[in-house]
């Protein structure tokens, strides 16, 4: 999933890194080749009815785009060149977009929406859905049914095709979002940094998080990546810049103990499976690592709440009851 190119600035001379799985109780050095891999997952079905791997040739002419960015970057190149900082900030936008979160949020998003329309529609819809489709709708079958939306509700999977529609259509915005963001590069020499796969962190909003709200791309002030083992990129928005400091431009600054720590939190919270550095190091070191990360959206609405009071009686009937409904959309 991650790129070839990019993990190879966390491995070793033998093109090895350490990969950790979460929670952390399983790790060993593998191939950068086999830890980029994702079979498959790019796979589209095209116009004719077949099987395509056109997305996998467009992602990797913007892979061989970003690499001279990095290289350059690498070699202490900075602020970067407008060709090398566009290539770098299409393929940062890209992670955001192409991996298993997005496309699990896609899938968990119509999941939900699929669940309120059962509630909405409640039994009487249930009925005549029943009815239409020359199935027995008596009341003890609807009954049963309608329990069983609830034990077992109905799941949406996001296909290639609409996943990949998405990204093609919001890759421009997302790029340009980050363009617009203040660079500032931190550069370690002795600390060593890790990635994860999924390399760019949005930081959750501070004034939203406490007023119970997402951060998207856009409303974040910041937008971490690690870049390589000795070099991590914050993306500020302008205005959380002091004056200062935006007119000098992308700007970049020795890294310290701290800022270290802070760059490899930041990669544990953004990583849903595994996280990769080098063999020699020990970045992870002092961080407690979360469990995979099982669900990309939770649903605080109290649906409860929503239901038809004889629908909900129905439930409460067979045991089932608000916190199993919340259970649902956590």
């Amino acid at each position: 999933m991650v790129s070839k190119f990019y993990l190879r600035y966390f491995a070793d001379e033998r093109q090895q890194v350490r990969t950790v799985m979460l929670p952390g109780d399983r790790s060993f050095n593998q191939s950068i080749r086999d830890a980029s891999v994702n079979t498959d997952f790019y796979t589209v079905v095209d116009k004719k009815g077949q099987e395509s791997d056109a997305v996998e040739q467009a992602l990797a002419e913007l892979e061989g785009l970003a690499a001279p960015a990095w290289r350059a970057m690498a070699d202490g190149v900075w602020p970067l060149p407008e060709e090398h900082r566009v290539a770098m900030a299409g393929w940062l936008a890209l992670q955001l977009l192409r991996g298993t979160s997005m496309r699990d949020s896609m899938s968990e998003i119509a999941s939900h929406a699929l669940l309120l329309e059962v509630i909405l529609g409640g039994r009487e819809r249930l009925r005549r859905a029943l009815t239409e489709a020359g199935q027995t709708a008596d009341d003890a079958t609807v009954d049963r049914e309608w329990v069983d939306l609830f034990k077992d509700p109905p799941r949406a999977r996001v296909h290639a095709n609409h996943h990949m529609q998405q990204l093609g259509q919001m890759l421009p915005r997302v790029t340009q979002s980050l363009l617009d963001r203040c660079w500032l590069l931190t550069v370690f020499q002795r600390k060593a940094l890790a990635t994860s796969d999924h390399p760019v962190y949005v930081v959750p909003n501070h004034d939203m998080t406490v007023v119970g709200m997402g951060t998207g791309i856009a409303t974040a002030t910041v937008i971490h990546a690690p870049l390589t083992r000795r070099h991590s990129l914050a993306m500020y928005d302008p205005s959380a810049v002091p004056p200062a400091l935006a007119d000098l431009g992308d700007s970049s600054f020795p890294g310290v103990a701290a800022t270290a720590l802070y760059s490899n939190s930041c990669t544990v919270n953004s990583a849903r499976r595994f996280l990769f550095h080098h063999p020699d190091d020990t970045p992870l070191t002092g961080i407690d690592l979360h469990g995979p990360r099982e669900r990309e959206v939770a649903v605080h609405a109290q649906l409860w709440g929503w239901l038809r009071e004889d629908d909900r009686q129905v439930l409460v009937d067979v045991g089932f009851g608000p916190g199993d409904l919340d259970a649902l959309l956590a």
